[in-house]
């Protein structure tokens, strides 16, 4: 018997709209329920597959049985987490440190420049990813000081040429294409190469599916931009059958399991 899916069809996130149009019994679940925490009901014994924004799917990971639906470790995800395991394949300097000592670093000696990056050490952005001017840096801060205890990611600016999203499952591709920007162009088998080495690094940690962002640079060299789960990361581009395909996998196997 196939999966159920229950979809969370968010206008901010267009992939779950994608995804239900391509499914002929998928279970809707709307904003108003989500609050309320009134849950579909699912038969017994069915394997079950989530997919929406993170806010429904991090209430629903909690949820007796449904729970089942999402596939996403949250910690695992943190680059505090994985960083250890694809340190190299960032191809960057990039350091993780309290929000509230990003002040007091020497950023200039550090990176070599008059700019850095910051993001926020979880999937769940807590403030805008950006590029920042060193010496305007603590004016921006100060806006976001409520997370002065959390950690952030520092790291020199690299750009990109194209960005690719990658699905992969059991450390290999199975679908993705260029994003965030249209035309979305299919992924080049050297980039899929790259995107299985970080896979498979993750797979011999634990993380069966993942998404794996890879920016290719002007140079032609490929960065790791981050690591991100299936279950909230929109499609963009990809295929939705093959997409639809391994997370059905994914759900009979731990169903199974």
């Amino acid at each position: 018997m196939r999966p159920r899916w229950i979809i969370d069809v968010h206008e901010e996130f267009p992939g779950s709209a994608i995804v239900a149009a391509a499914l002929d019994d998928a279970l809707i679940v709307e904003p108003h329920d989500v609050m309320m925490g009134r849950w579909p009901v699912v038969e017994e014994g069915r394997a079950i597959v989530g997919y929406g924004t993170m806010l429904t799917m991090t209430r629903l990971r909690r949820v007796s049985r449904l729970g089942d639906a999402v596939f996403d470790d949250y910690p695992t995800l943190r680059c505090s987490s994985y960083y250890r395991h694809v340190y190299d394949l960032l191809g960057r300097t990039a350091v993780l440190v309290p929000f509230s000592a990003v002040p007091r670093l020497p950023l200039r000696r550090m990176f070599g420049g008059d700019r850095v990056f910051l993001r926020s050490d979880t999937n769940y952005k807590l403030f805008p990813a950006g590029v920042h001017a060193i010496a305007e840096l603590e004016r921006w801060l100060q806006l976001y000081d409520g997370y002065r205890d959390e950690l952030v990611v520092v790291s020199e600016v690299v750009t990109f040429e194209r960005e690719y999203r990658c699905f992969c499952r059991d450390g290999r591709f199975v679908c993705g294409s260029s994003y965030p920007i249209e035309p979305y162009l299919p992924v080049p088998d050297h980039v899929r190469v790259f995107a299985e080495t970080a896979a498979a690094r993750m797979l011999a940690q634990g993380s069966t599916m993942i998404t794996v962002d890879v920016g290719v640079g002007h140079d032609g060299v490929l960065r790791l931009v981050e690591l991100g789960g299936v279950n909230s990361w929109g499609v963009y581009g990809s295929n939705v059958a093959d997409f639809i395909a391994a997370m059905e996998a994914e759900a009979l196997a731990r169903a199974d399991a």
